[in-house]
C-alpha cells in the first residue's frame, strides 16, 4: 500500500499521464508530527517490514532478472492463483491489503514487484514489456502453474493484457483495474490541439515537489519521513519498501520519471506519438491495442472503470463498447467519484467485486 500522504502529492503532479492518481494534493495541509514520536514509528516500522519481508518475499531466477514478489497462501497451490501487476511509482505492496482475504477463499496470491520497482532491478539491456513478461511466464514455469487469473492495476493492466497476448494459454482469466482495457493514448487522440497542449503541460512538476519526491536524503529515517503520512499516526511499514539507497543517499521515486519516459511534457509528448527516442520499455505501454488483443477473446475479463469530473484518462464509452461486444466474457464494472485508483478509494467495494469473480471463474487442473 503506497502511503496516503505520497498518493495525495503526487496525485495532481501526474493526473494527466495516469500514474497512480489516488486523491486531490493536500499533502501541505497535514500538520508535523513530532521528531522524536516518528523516530519511535520508524524504529518500529523497520522491524514490521523486516518481519513481513521474512515471511512474505521470495525472489525468483528467470530469464533476464531475478525477479521479486511477495507471496500469500499455500505455496502448493497450482490451481487458484492469482498474480498482480502493480501501477507506476508502486510495487509489490500494492495488493498487500487484500492478500490474506483472498487467501481464505483458496487462492494463492503473487504480487510481483516489476523492473525497477521494490526488489526487482532494472534488466540489463532496454527490456521491452515482452520481456517482462517473459520473466514472469519464467516465474510461473519454475513454480509450475500452468493457469492463473493475472490482474493489475494502470500501467500494470497494461501488462496484463500483453501477458495474455503473448501466452493465452498461461491465463485463465484477466482483472483490468483502470488500465489495459483501452489503448492508452486513445483519450489524447480526442483533444484538439489547445487541449493536448494544456493536458501535457500538467506533467511538469513544481520544483518543491521534485525535490521532495525525487530528491537525494541523507539517511533512510529522512527518506521515510518525506513519505509518512501526518494525519494517519501509526507505522506505516510499508513505506519502507519504496526507499532505496544510491550513492551514499537515500532515494524514494527518484528515477522512475525517466524510465518510464514521463519526465516532462516534452517526454510525455514523445511517449505518446512514438517518437524513436523513447526506450522500448516506455514505449510499450503504447503500443500495446487491447480492442486488437480481445478480438477472440476467450476468458473471463474483469474490467474496473474508475470515472470523475477530473478523470485523467476518460474511457467509460469505449470499454463499455468493448464488454458489449463481448459480453460472454468481459464484465464492465464502473465505480464514479474516483480519478484512478480504485482499490485505494473504495477498498471494501474493490475487494467485494474481485472476490466475487474469482469465486465464478471455472480453474482446471490441465
Amino acid at each position: 500500500m503506497v502511503p496516503t500522504k505520497c498518493h495525495r502529492s503526487i496525485h495532481v503532479l501526474f493526473h494527466f499521464i495516469l500514474l497512480i492518481g489516488c486523491l486531490s494534493c493536500a499533502a501541505s495541509l497535514a500538520q508535523e508530527i513530532d521528531k522524536t514520536q516518528l523516530k519511535l514509528h520508524y524504529e518500529s516500522a523497520t522491524k514490521q517490514f523486516n518481519t513481513y519481508e521474512q515471511k512474505y518475499r521470495r525472489t525468483t531466477k528467470t530469464k533476464n532478472v531475478n525477479l521479486s514478489y511477495l507471496q500469500w497462501g499455500d505455496n502448493q497451490n497450482k490451481t487458484k492463483v492469482l498474480i498482480w501487476l502493480h501501477g507506476s511509482l508502486s510495487n509489490a505492496y500494492e495488493f498487500a491489503p487484500f492478500a490474506l482475504d483472498l487467501v481464505k477463499i483458496g487462492y494463492r496470491i503473487i504480487s510481483i514487484d516489476q523492473y525497477n520497482a521494490g526488489k526487482t532491478p532494472l534488466a540489463p539491456f532496454d527490456a521491452s514489456f515482452d520481456d517482462l513478461c517473459i520473466d514472469i511466464k519464467s516465474l510461473m514455469d519454475t513454480l509450475q502453474i500452468q493457469h492463473a487469473i493475472i490482474g493489475g492495476f494502470s500501467r500494470g493492466g497494461y501488462l496484463a493484457t500483453n501477458f495474455y497476448k503473448l501466452f493465452p494459454t498461461y491465463v485463465a482469466g484477466l482483472i483490468l483495474e483502470d488500465g489495459g482495457s483501452v489503448a492508452f493514448n486513445t483519450s489524447y487522440f480526442k483533444l484538439n490541439k489547445r487541449q493536448l497542449e494544456q493536458k501535457l503541460q500538467e506533467v511538469n512538476l513544481p520544483a518543491d515537489i521534485e525535490e521532495k519526491y525525487f530528491g537525494f536524503y541523507n539517511d533512510q529515517f529522512a527518506a521515510y519521513k518525506s513519505l509518512y503520512d501526518d494525519s494517519n499516526k501509526s507505522d506505516q511499514f510499508e513505506i519502507l519498501s519504496f526507499l532505496k539507497p544510491l550513492d551514499q543517499k537515500w532515494i524514494t521515486y527518484r528515477g522512475q520519471q525517466e524510465y518510464y519516459h514521463m519526465r516532462d511534457s516534452l517526454q510525455m509528448s514523445e511517449a505518446i506519438f512514438g517518437n524513436p527516442n523513447v526506450s522500448k520499455y516506455a514505449s510499450s505501454i503504447i503500443k500495446i491495442a487491447p480492442f486488437e488483443i480481445f478480438k477472440q477473446v476467450d476468458i473471463p475479463v474483469l474490467i474496473l472503470d474508475a470515472i470523475s469530473v477530473h478523470d485523467p484518462m476518460p474511457v467509460y464509452a469505449e470499454n463499455k463498447i468493448l464488454a458489449e461486444k463481448h459480453s460472454n466474457f468481459i464484465k464492465h464494472i464502473a465505480f464514479e467519484n474516483v480519478d484512478h485508483n480504485i482499490h485505494f478509494a473504495y477498498p471494501e467495494q474493490f475487494l467485494k467485486v474481485i472476490t466475487k469473480f474469482l469465486n465464478e471463474v471455472k480453474l482446471t487442473t490441465d
